[in-house]
């Protein structure tokens, strides 16, 4: 049945992932400029900035996830296959926030000719919270698909 509560978060944790991969990840600020960093480019924050540099592989994983989380929700018949693609969801969404929070901030930026001699600092948007919400919602949906599969056990068992 399709109109189960792990049904309705996985479309919660689809939604907050296009949320996510729609608004900016943080403001960075130095001496000289001020930079949207999101999930396509980090770029110089007036009208029409220049791109700094393109990092899209946060945008298409968070993408990648949503296409997941949208495919997990037609699993329902098939309720170890939904547990299963729930968890691979869980860690696309480990590495996405990987990327997102450390990998990018602290290691790649700093590369960077702009930030190299320079002191920043990151500001991040409360809309990067929906990649966490996703995290959860992914965690909550595949725990009650376990727990349905659980009472079909115990059911079958009876029988």
């Amino acid at each position: 049945m399709i109109q189960r509560i792990q049904s309705l978060l996985l479309l919660l944790a689809m939604i907050s992932l296009i949320i996510g991969t729609l608004m900016p990840i943080a403001t960075i600020t130095n001496y000289d400029a001020q930079y949207l960093y999101s999930s396509w480019v980090l770029k110089l924050n007036i009208p029409g900035g220049n791109i700094i540099m393109t990092n899209y592989y946060i945008g298409v994983l968070q993408i990648v996830l949503a296409v997941v989380c949208l495919i997990s929700i037609f699993f329902y018949k098939n309720r170890p296959t939904q547990s299963k693609v729930c968890i691979a969801g869980i860690i696309i969404n480990f590495i996405l926030l990987l990327l997102m929070l450390y990998i990018y901030p602290d290691r790649i930026f700093p590369e960077i000719d702009i930030f190299k001699y320079e002191k920043f600092d990151i500001v991040y948007n409360p809309w990067c919270i929906s990649s966490i919400l996703s995290l959860a919602f992914l965690y909550l949906a595949n725990k009650f698909i376990l727990k349905d599969e659980k009472k079909v056990r115990d059911a079958d068992r009876l029988r």
